[in-house]
């Protein structure tokens, strides 16, 4: 199999070869938390290098949940325009560009002042790094109904805008990786660990 051959996605959109670029954390979000112009840049820059995917680096669902000060945000329509000339940007080359969604749950930066929200009050324990992150609060009904909320509006907000698809942030110890492991979810009620789920990826229009 060549990793120029094209593949068929199951919903029948067809990415143009095996080639992706893997979502990273550019932090190079302008101050409104918008895609700043050196953003834009360097999807450029990616975009010419003809690969079937591009992903795009941590998109937060919520500006009082960052992972970091220079994220991007995408909850509204406030910044739309911009995120249109983004996908264009990223789709120049001929690819399927896909938006990464996050929230980052208890691994939210303690300097950044905000509150962060977790499944169940599980602390980091990284030893002296530990202090780094601000202590997590649990969820409520309503917290959880919100953040499902704030996922589905941003995927639509990325499709209005002109991406082609979202990948679902569900790894690397963010929130939604938390509520999926019995070490960081502690919760008895509908929302704890017992329930599982087999898969969370991406979303495809």
């Amino acid at each position: 199999m060549s990793p120029f051959q094209a593949l068929n996605l199951p919903n029948g959109q067809t990415i143009g070869n095996r080639i992706a670029k893997a979502a990273m954390e550019e932090n190079l979000a302008d101050t409104q938390q918008a895609p700043s112009d050196a953003l834009l840049r360097l999807y450029q820059a990616w975009a010419k290098g003809e690969a079937g995917l591009l992903l795009t680096g941590n998109v937060m669902i919520d500006r009082r949940a960052m992972t970091g000060p220079g994220g991007v945000v995408l909850e509204d329509e406030q910044h739309l325009q911009r995120f249109r000339q983004w996908a264009t940007i990223g789709r120049g080359g001929g690819a399927q560009f896909w938006v990464q969604l996050n929230h980052p749950g208890r691994q939210t930066m303690a300097n950044l002042g905000q509150r962060a929200l977790a499944p169940s009050a599980v602390a980091l324990d990284l030893g002296g790094f530990s202090k780094m992150f601000a202590e997590p609060k649990p969820m409520t009904d309503s917290d959880i109904t919100e953040v499902i909320q704030r996922f589905a509006t941003s995927a639509a907000l990325a499709q209005k805008a002109g991406f082609t698809g979202v990948q679902i942030h569900a790894a690397h110890g963010y929130l939604l990786s938390q509520f999926l492991s019995p070490l960081t979810n502690r919760r008895t009620d509908q929302w704890g660990a017992h329930w599982k789920i087999v898969r969370v990826c991406c979303w495809r229009w």
